[in-house]
């Protein structure tokens, strides 16, 4: 025994890696390694999940009919005073994040309605961005959603890379909160760290308090610059563009929703939201659009859904826009009544 002692060194070695792994666990420290809000919001939305399961699945029900939007940044933003003002007869879950897919959606509506639920109408925003394999859905949706179950149970559908990549993170913190001691340093001794602390723990109250409605960075901001719009717009389709090519993931995903919504005659609507129009005007030019629109339209025909693209909606009316691509604040009233037509 005393000569095979070089066999503990791999058990030790794993165990300190596993210790010096757990300290970039804590929140704290994940806050110092990166000052970005895309994780509290991915936070809160579990945290609304579990709360909407454990209340409905406790019966503690209201006589008010179930509405869940499910969306990305740009479906974010509805006031709730003026939701709970207009339509009392409403309990509207907002589940939307930062940066989404139909894979995040699939995830929330299994999980509601495996728990019972049954909404009275689901709101799923759509948009060609969402089906670019070469997106940001790794960084995004597979490093702050998702749940090992959930991951296993539709292993086929995402692939040995992804799978790998979600058991990576979740196995070891700092594939996602990267232990660079320097910009620790930075971000600590940063004069507005307080203050970001401060807004972190604020949004994430508030969208728990206000059943996902996100705390809008701008307000009632509306950017009047029509070169600044022309701008961000650019920026905007760039980035989420880039080296596009169609995700079959995502398009199975996107099946899947809908194949579920028709077997249990679920209330949906399918909405592609409308932007600046500079970003309009540069989504006409990009063939991808042209390409994904015939695919899904295809796809939600075959389960008797349609797409609303809201630049063609004559009931919707937006003329307010808080950058390139997204709506202002004003609009969400608008966009609220065309959902409920």
């Amino acid at each position: 025994m005393q000569t095979r002692k070089f066999l503990i060194y791999p058990i030790f070695l794993l165990c300190l890696v596993f210790l010096i792994d757990s300290v970039f666990r804590i929140p704290k420290i994940q806050l110092l390694t990166k000052l970005d809000l895309t994780p509290v919001n991915y936070k809160a939305k579990a945290k609304l999940l579990e709360e909407l399961i454990a209340s409905k699945s406790l019966e503690i029900k209201t006589k008010k009919k179930l509405m869940v939007i499910l969306g990305s940044s740009r479906l974010l933003y509805f006031d709730p005073k003026h939701l709970t003002a207009f339509y009392p007869e409403w309990e509207i879950y907002n589940l939307s994040s930062a940066v989404t897919t139909p894979a995040y959606y699939d995830y929330q509506l299994t999980k509601i309605l495996d728990a019972g639920i049954k909404p009275d109408l689901i709101v799923i925003e759509t948009d060609p961005n969402q089906f670019n394999q070469n997106g940001i859905f790794k960084i995004s949706n597979l490093t702050y959603s998702f749940d090992l179950p959930y991951i296993m149970q539709n292993a086929s559908i995402f692939g040995k890379e992804n799978v790998s990549f979600f058991l990576g993170r979740k196995l070891f913190a700092v594939g996602t909160y990267k232990p660079h001691l320097d910009q620790i340093w930075r971000n600590y001794t940063n004069p507005n760290y307080a203050t970001f602390v401060a807004m972190n723990e604020t949004t994430y109250n508030y969208i728990l308090d206000n059943k996902g409605h996100g705390l809008s960075p701008v307000e009632n901001y509306i950017e009047k610059d029509t070169n600044v719009l022309d701008s961000t717009a650019h920026r905007t389709l760039d980035w989420l563009f880039s080296y596009f090519k169609f995700s079959e993931m995502q398009l199975a995903f996107y099946e899947k929703i809908l194949s579920r919504a028709q077997r249990e005659k679920l209330a949906i609507r399918v909405v592609w939201p409308k932007s600046s129009p500079p970003f309009e005007e540069l989504l006409e030019k990009n063939e991808n659009v042209t390409n994904w629109k015939n695919r899904l339209d295809g796809i939600s025909g075959k389960y008797g859904y349609q797409i609303r693209d809201l630049r063609t909606e004559p009931a919707y009316h937006c003329n307010g826009f808080a950058d390139g691509g997204h709506i202002a604040q004003e609009c969400y009233a608008s966009l609220m009544r065309v959902i409920l037509q």
